[in-house]
């Protein structure tokens, strides 16, 4: 029996629609919930005007507009590429793959691009940086083998979309964009051009069960945004509108205004407002001023800073900046230093800087290292220079009131009171005890000399 023709007005999705129709499905479940309470009788995002669905451009247009959204998004990756990694060969012998790699940033500028494209996947889902190749292929075409890295231009994801994704399960990339089509501009037009994944680093931070798409780092906290600007906002007119409340006419009883007093009037109160002069001739009319009503916002805008620097881990002070006139405290800082370590670590060097330096040597761009190579970081906690000073003070000042007392080491050896008084390590003990030493011997040699 011949099998049945599907009707010829059914429409059929291909396994990527599939997938982008489910994945509306469920964000669109999860925002339908948002803001709901009461047995889903009062709607408080509706209520605070808060949007339910946000999209790339509603993020966009606050990183663009709004001064600690940007900082949200800037912060953090700044202070991960500021200093930026050193990337050794580990055969001493061998500079060869080390010497290309820092020829290549020199060149095309691999960091300042690494960055933009970092700040774009804050903004969005995700962001891909594209490799320019001298291989005479098409962009829609695998690179097999390059020459030269000729440019890294990097997209947001505005600009990207997702043709196709592998759908072999046994295939290393399964799930993972297989076509990406990208809206290139050139001037004033925009080209569409489909791009193979071999010359695409995509990157997306937080990665939850999507291997593809992160978290804006926006969406988190874009109540709060929208809170502080009303705050700001409304704290800004309310002054405007406060600081000179206006007043109230009122004739005086028995007077009759004419339409020449009326013009009169106007004229005078058009003055007052916008020119310099600051009294109103009236007649037959008393005046009244309103009282001020201006009320100090920064307890409701430092409730919402505080909450906003608890979603990114951010702490408060280095959010805002030193422009405050605060420095931020000592444990500020270090724990900042720490998420910026980690993030280092766990995202900026395996899930962009290593697959980039990986897809430049296995294109034959560099030349393989022969054992390998090494990202190197700067040491964040590292301390500074003051903090050296200070724990040398500290330290001088010890150990002058250990020599100085009687007895002292009757009561605790040098030994011990190098290591648990001064928190010197054995190394640097057993370096002092060789110089003790050192010092000893010359001064037996010395008397020895003398007789």
């Amino acid at each position: 029996m011949p099998a049945k023709k599907p009707p010829k007005n059914k429409v059929r999705f291909n396994d990527a629609e599939i997938k982008l129709l489910s994945a509306l499905t469920n964000r669109a479940a999860i925002a339908a919930r948002l803001g709901k309470s009461y047995g889903d009788d009062r709607d408080l995002y509706e209520a605070l005007g808060y949007k339910t669905t946000p999209t790339f451009n509603d993020y966009m247009a606050r990183y663009r507009r709004q001064d600690v959204a940007k900082a949200v998004i800037n912060k953090p990756v700044d202070a991960s590429w500021r200093v930026p990694p050193r990337v050794t060969e580990l055969d001493d012998d061998a500079n060869d793959f080390e010497d290309s790699w820092n020829e290549l940033v020199k060149q095309i500028g691999v960091y300042r691009q690494i960055v933009r494209a970092d700040k774009l996947a804050g903004v969005g889902d995700y962001s891909i940086l594209l490799m320019g190749f001298d291989d005479s292929s098409k962009l829609s075409e695998e690179v097999l083998r390059a020459n030269a890295l000729l440019y890294l231009q990097p997209y947001s994801q505005s600009a990207v979309t997702i043709k196709s994704s592998v759908t072999d399960s046994n295939d290393a990339r399964f799930g993972l964009p297989e076509i990406y089509q990208i809206d290139v501009k050139d001037g004033t037009s925009t080209m569409q051009q489909l791009v193979h994944h071999s010359r695409v680093i995509h990157i997306a931070e937080e990665l939850l069960e999507d291997n593809v798409k992160g978290l804006p780092k926006l969406e988190g906290i874009l109540n709060r945004l929208e809170d502080l600007e009303r705050v700001v906002g409304g704290s800004a007119e309310m002054f405007w509108r406060g600081a000179f409340p206006g007043m109230g006419l009122k004739a005086d009883e028995g007077y009759t205004m004419q339409q020449q007093d009326l013009d009169e009037l106007q004229a005078e109160m058009e003055e007052y407002l916008h020119g310099l002069k600051r009294y109103i001739r009236l007649k037959g009319i008393s005046a009244e001023e309103f009282a001020q009503q201006v009320a100090d916002p920064s307890n409701h805008a430092s409730t919402i800073l505080d909450l906003i620097s608890a979603a990114t881990g951010i702490p408060k002070r280095i959010l805002l900046g030193s422009e405050r006139g605060e420095l931020a405290s000592s444990m500020d800082e270090k724990n900042w230093l720490q998420v910026v370590d980690a993030r280092r670590k766990n995202y900026c060097e395996p899930a962009i800087l290593r697959p980039l330096i990986g897809k430049l040597i296995s294109y034959s761009v560099l030349k393989e290292p022969k054992d390998g190579y090494a990202v190197e970081w700067s040491d964040l906690m590292a301390p500074s220079d003051k903090e050296v000073a200070d724990v040398g003070a500290t330290r001088a000042k010890a150990l002058k009131d250990y020599v100085d007392s009687d007895g002292g080491d009757m009561v605790l050896p040098p030994e011990v009171f190098l290591r648990k008084g001064l928190g010197l390590t054995d190394d640097d003990v057993e370096v002092i005890n060789e110089q003790i030493a050192d010092i000893g011997a010359d001064d037996d040699r010395s008397t020895d000399d003398e007789e």
